[in-house]
């Protein structure tokens, strides 16, 4: 008999203000404690983490992006990672993205991780 493993999805979030960043990664770590969450400041900082995320085996699957410039950003995420889901907290979501209410709360984190499949 053969055991499957379910790994956490990997996540990035994506927002110059390292204090939201870190609230959003603590509603996620307080639900799912195994999440692989990953932050990133700006676009740049988010293809860099996706790129060692995907020689690592563990391409990102879900990018939430925050902040000034959440809409452009989130475009360019979707644009060059089409597999991943992308979700815009707060600001009109880019094409192809999705958005979800600011302050990003509990229910909204589970609601983003419910599409890359990993529910309570």
């Amino acid at each position: 008999m053969t055991t499957a493993v379910v790994l956490a999805p990997s996540i990035v979030l994506v927002d110059a203000r390292p204090a939201c960043r870190t609230h959003t990664a603590c509603l996620i770590r307080n639900r799912w404690p195994d999440a692989r969450v990953h932050e990133a400041a700006d676009l740049a900082g988010a293809l860099a983490e996706a790129a060692e995320l995907a020689q690592d085996d563990h391409p990102a699957e879900l990018f939430i992006v925050d902040g000034a410039s959440a809409a452009d950003t989130a475009a360019a995420l979707h644009e060059r990672h089409p597999a991943a889901q992308v979700a815009v907290v707060g600001t009109t979501a880019a094409p192809g993205c999705l958005r979800v209410e600011a302050p990003l709360s509990a229910e909204g984190a589970e609601q983003l991780l419910a599409l890359v499949g990993w529910e309570a």
